[in-house]
C-alpha cells in the first residue's frame, strides 16, 4: 500500500501590522518545522530547539517588521546546528539586507561566520515565477506591488495549499495565475488600513477593504480569505468594513493558529 500523505502544517507565529494592538508580534509564519515565511518578532515564540530546526526562510520584502527576527535567528543557532540556514528572497531584497543590516555595523555578517566556507546564513536569490521544491512542498514566488523586490509565495503541499501575499497593494497580474489553481484553499492577505485611510494605504502600498474587495473578485468564493497585518487599534473597524462584501467571508488570522493542508 502507498504511504499515507503527510499533511503540511502552517503555524501563525506573528501576524500584527505593528505593536500595541490586539496582536503583539509581527509577521512570521512557520511551515511544518523547517520553513519560515518572513521573520518578524513572531519568531520569539520559538525556543532554541525549534529554532535549530529551521532550514529555510522565504522573505517577502525587506521591511523591518518582516526581517528583524532573522538577525536574532542566525545568532541564536550559530554553533548549534549543521549547515547554513538558506534565506530565499529576490536579489533586490538580498542586496538591501546585506548592505543595511548584515554589514558589521548594524549586525554581523553571518554569511561569513564562522567563515565563508561554513556560514550560518546562506543567501539564495529567487526569481519571480520560480519554484523551490522542498520534499513534497513547492514554494513559488510571484511579484507584488509593495516595496522594491517584494514577493508573494504560493505554497503547495501534496493535498492543497495557500497563498501568502506578504504586504501588498493592487497587483492585477497576480490573481489570474491563481484563480484556476485547484489546490488553492486559503489566501493570507494584507489589509492594513480602514477605508477612511485609503489615501495612506495607497501611498504606503497596502490594501484597505475597498481595494482588497475589488482586487480578489476573480478568486473563487470557496477560497478562504484570511486577513493579516491589521494596524493596531483599527482591527475591528477593518474587519467590519470587509464584512460589507456579501460575496465572501473574511477572517482575521490570529497568533497561535495552526492550519493543515
Amino acid at each position: 500500500m502507498p504511504a499515507m500523505e503527510r499533511a503540511m502544517k502552517l503555524h501563525i507565529l506573528g501576524c500584527a501590522g505593528g505593536i500595541g494592538g490586539r496582536e503583539r508580534l509581527t509577521t512570521c509564519l512557520r511551515v511544518d518545522e523547517d520553513v519560515l515565511l518572513d521573520v518578524g518578532t513572531g519568531i520569539a515564540d520559538l525556543d532554541i530547539d525549534a529554532l535549530v530546526r529551521i532550514d529555510h526562510v522565504f522573505l517577502t520584502h525587506s521591511h523591518l517588521d518582516h526581517v528583524a527576527g532573522l538577525a536574532f535567528l542566525v545568532d541564536a543557532v550559530q554553533g548549534k546546528r549543521q549547515g547554513a540556514i538558506t534565506v530565499h528572497a529576490t536579489p533586490k531584497v538580498i542586496d538591501i539586507l546585506k548592505k543595511h543590516v548584515f554589514n558589521w555595523a548594524i549586525w554581523p555578517d553571518f554569511a561569513a561566520i564562522p567563515d565563508h566556507e561554513n556560514p550560518v546564513l546562506r543567501w539564495q536569490p529567487i526569481a519571480h515565477g520560480a519554484a523551490v521544491a522542498l520534499g513534497e512542498r513547492l514554494i513559488t514566488a510571484w511579484p507584488v506591488n509593495h516595496t522594491v523586490g517584494s514577493s508573494a509565495y504560493w505554497v503547495r503541499g501534496s493535498r492543497d495549499g495557500f497563498l501568502f501575499t506578504g504586504d501588498m497593494c493592487t497587483t492585477p497580474a497576480l490573481w489570474p495565475h491563481l484563480a484556476n489553481e485547484k489546490l488553492l484553499s486559503k489566501v493570507i492577505v494584507d489589509c492594513s488600513f480602514t477605508n477612511v485611510d485609503r489615501e495612506l494605504a495607497d501611498k504606503s502600498m497596502h490594501f484597505c477593504p475597498q481595494t482588497l474587495i475589488e482586487e480578489i473578485k476573480v478568486l473563487p468564493v470557496g477560497v478562504d480569505i484570511l486577513i493579516y497585518h491589521l494596524k493596531p487599534g483599527q482591527e475591528e473597524s477593518i474587519m467590519q468594513e470587509l464584512q460589507s462584501d456579501g460575496a465572501r467571508r473574511y477572517v482575521a488570522v490570529r497568533r497561535g493558529e495552526t492550519f493543515e493542508f
